[in-house]
């Protein structure tokens, strides 16, 4: 496991650098900052994980004692997918979706790997899996006990391919507004957790009898090489630009 650096650490290392730094989360998306990363091109810039989207903020918010590095700050939009980002990190590259992964799948190209018989599976799963996320949704919009972190493997019924109902009973479920409903199902590929998407695709792909098995990582590199995204690309675009500023 990587060492992770704390804020006052990573500000002492900026301070000493004279590299244009891209800072990143870096916690599970370093395989993606690479790709990133070889693309802006390893002399004009130094990519930098810092271990987690807090770290990185409480980082953004330090940068006055290095602002003689040029420095570009990217980071997933998060819980900032459904309310508008504060004014005063308006500096920073933000994700058009809830997170890398997100702009990764967005357009849904990767979809395609499913079969006639799949996508029906994985179109009956995401559709609960949907509604359970909105209600969700408006828990966090109305300031209550949420979670976007429960693993679709756990929550969906093997056999019927819908959210258990011992789990919506345990969270107390209440079908959220048609709106949420309506505007989560037109947008899942931005509003709906990346790793979520992912594990839903991955249930499917991954099947035990399936000939041709694929891991997250794969369809990460397939959306990469084979399915880039006009967001993912967006994104690629930004970071140049301000490299290049």
């Amino acid at each position: 496991m990587a060492l992770e650096l704390t804020v006052d650490e990573i500000v002492e290392t900026l301070k000493r650098s004279s590299l244009t730094t891209v800072l990143v989360e870096g916690v599970d998306d370093v395989m993606i900052y690479r790709w990133l990363e070889h693309e802006v091109g390893i002399n004009n810039a130094n990519f930098f994980p810092c271990g987690g989207r807090d770290t990185l903020l409480k980082v953004f918010e330090r940068r006055d004692e290095f602002k003689n590095l040029k420095c570009i700050f990217v980071a997933d939009k998060d819980t900032f997918v459904y309310i508008n980002p504060p004014e005063k990190y308006n500096d920073i590259i933000w994700t058009n979706g809830y997170s890398i992964e997100n702009d990764l799948y967005y357009g849904k190209g990767i979809e395609q790997l499913l079969s006639i018989d799949e996508k029906k599976i994985f179109l009956k799963s995401l559709d609960s899996f949907i509604e359970y996320y909105s209600f969700e949704i408006e828990n966090f919009l109305a300031e209550k006990e949420f979670s976007f972190r429960n693993h679709p493997q756990h929550l969906l019924c093997d056999i019927q391919h819908t959210i258990k109902q011992d789990f919506l009973e345990q969270i107390n479920f209440v079908k959220p507004d048609t709106t949420t409903l309506n505007k989560v199902k037109e947008n899942y590929d931005i509003l709906i957790r990346g790793k979520s998407l992912f594990a839903i695709l991955t249930r499917i792909l991954s099947h035990k009898k399936r000939p041709i098995k694929h891991s997250k990582n794969s369809l990460l590199e397939h959306c990469y090489k084979t399915h880039k995204s006009e967001m993912f690309a967006r994104l690629l675009s930004e970071i140049n630009k301000k490299i290049s500023a």
